[in-house]
């Protein structure tokens, strides 16, 4: 803890040498022709009960002048502001994510997987903006990027169970099927681009694109133009491809990698059935680690602990002054 007006207690010093030292120096210096003898007084000062209100008055005055000095030293290190400092690091607060889910019907599973383990991580983000854009031969935006989180929730798990077919209402694949073809990736890619806004600000734009990779028809934009489109946008695109087991098994798993890479992404394969959340973790742990900035240093009052002390000393000098009138 540490002061952010210092010079206050200096200040402080000062005064009480020039109104309570220099007077008594001066006064000891200059005899006084006021004091007038009185004979006989010793008989009086010596008497037991004038001994024992002395003695009572010199303590309550020496408590009175301590308590005085304390409340005084309290005030003037609330007037100097205490303060703490910490550090912080405020860049994962500009992080936005869009989720572009394929929900072609190969997608449905690995969907699900991917909606339920952000539903979990959306629950300890402290100022991150998710998106959810789902696609086939058109695409359709189920949400925008925002930080209520409760709201993301309840959209997730929307979707998540009409995908699966327990919700009770609501279609998953609205908006979707509006063109020509299905699993057209370069539309899908480049209409969740296109969900970044605040472009005029610097944050961390990542795309978690999951697809079966299996173009079906002619899309308007090629995956490369796509991808390509995204990182004009300094957009990463995270790959999640079911379709093979292993990097480059294809050439459309080679293609999509490439575009992957080429954006400062990833691309991950689907080996098993647990793999989503594992990689969709990894995925979170790349970007809190490319979005961290410089340490803030915060500076924060904590006058509390010497307001209480302050209260105290004031009441015991209502004490002490009611005391005296005794």
């Amino acid at each position: 803890m540490g002061l952010a007006n210092p010079w206050i207690l200096l200040g402080l010093v000062s005064v009480v040498v020039a109104v309570i030292v220099v007077p008594r120096l001066r006064r000891r210096r200059q005899r006084s022709d006021a004091d007038v003898p009185v004979a006989h007084t010793g008989r009086l000062t010596r008497l037991p009960g004038f001994v024992a209100a002395v003695s009572r008055m010199r303590g309550l005055s020496i408590v009175t002048l301590v308590v005085v000095s304390l409340f005084i030293a309290t005030a003037a290190l609330l007037a100097a502001r205490p303060i703490t400092t910490s550090t912080e690091k405020p860049a994962k607060f500009t992080r936005d994510v869009v989720l572009c889910l394929d929900v072609s019907g190969s997608m449905t599973d690995v969907d699900i997987d991917v909606l339920e383990r952000f539903k979990e991580l959306s629950e300890g983000f402290e100022g991150e903006r998710l998106a959810l854009v789902i696609f086939n031969s058109s695409a359709a935006q189920v949400f925008p990027l925002t930080d209520d989180y409760d709201y993301i929730a309840q959209q997730l798990e929307s979707v998540r169970s009409s995908l699966d077919g327990t919700g009770e209402f609501g279609d998953a694949f609205g908006g979707t099927l509006t063109g020509e073809g299905a699993s057209l990736i370069g539309d899908g890619l480049a209409s969740c681009v296109l969900t970044f806004d605040r472009t005029d600000e610097k944050r961390s734009r990542s795309v978690v694109l999951a697809t079966d990779n299996d173009i079906n028809g002619t899309p308007i934009m090629t995956l490369d133009e796509a991808g390509a489109f995204a990182k004009s946008r300094d957009v990463r695109v995270y790959g999640i491809d079911p379709s093979v087991t292993s990097p480059g098994a294809s050439e459309d798993s080679a293609e999509f990698q490439r575009v992957a890479d080429s954006t400062g992404g990833e691309y991950f394969v689907l080996d098993s059935a647990d793999t989503v959340p594992t990689i969709v973790d990894g995925i979170e742990a790349t970007e809190a680690a490319l979005v961290d900035d410089e340490p803030k240093l915060i500076v924060s009052d904590q006058p509390t602990p010497l307001i209480v002390l302050s209260l105290v000393l004031l009441a015991s000098l209502l004490v002490l002054a009611w005391r005296a009138r005794l």
